[in-house]
């Protein structure tokens, strides 16, 4: 399931590509998107976020015409949590380890397809499990049988 909460940024110089980028995170059901043409409109609103972006989705040459490395001002810059950078030019982006995904950065060799895309959203839109709690005994004891009173029929509170 898609979190639609993730905000990401379309680094893109090519207006006809960031468009066609944006749609398609709208067809995977991403909506909180911000694009930029330059690599000045990305700094400024790098250096400016109070919450940090979730994905920067970019052209490596962006940054190359302001003379920035694209790769290096992603992992120094901490309101951008994953990156996927491009050169522009049937892509896989390649697997990532559950334990290596806290901050993840690929580089693709040119401008990312609908699949992989896919792929790398499903990578760092994973849902996480943080903890589980234990039951306090009084209620432990009681697993399976229903509160006095409630009566909720075949319904997702009584599977």
């Amino acid at each position: 399931m898609t979190n639609k909460s993730l905000r990401i940024l379309i680094a893109e110089e090519h207006p006809e590509q960031r468009l066609q980028l944006e749609k398609m995170l709208n067809r995977l059901g991403y909506y909180r998107i911000a694009p930029v043409a330059s690599f000045e409109e990305l700094q400024r609103l790098v250096q400016c976020a109070l919450q940090p972006f979730n994905l920067l989705l970019g052209s490596i040459e962006l940054g190359t015409h302001a003379g920035v490395d694209m790769a290096r001002f992603c992992r120094v810059n901490a309101p951008i949590q994953h990156a996927l950078l491009y050169h522009p030019q049937h892509l896989t982006v390649p697997a990532v380890p559950q334990g290596q995904r806290q901050a993840v950065s690929v580089s693709l060799p040119q401008v990312p397809d609908s699949e992989a895309l896919e792929s790398f959203m499903a990578i760092i839109d994973a849902p996480m499990l943080i903890g589980t709690l234990e039951l306090p005994p009084a209620v432990a004891g009681r697993a399976g049988y229903p509160r006095p009173g409630a009566r909720f029929g075949q319904t997702v509170f009584s599977r």
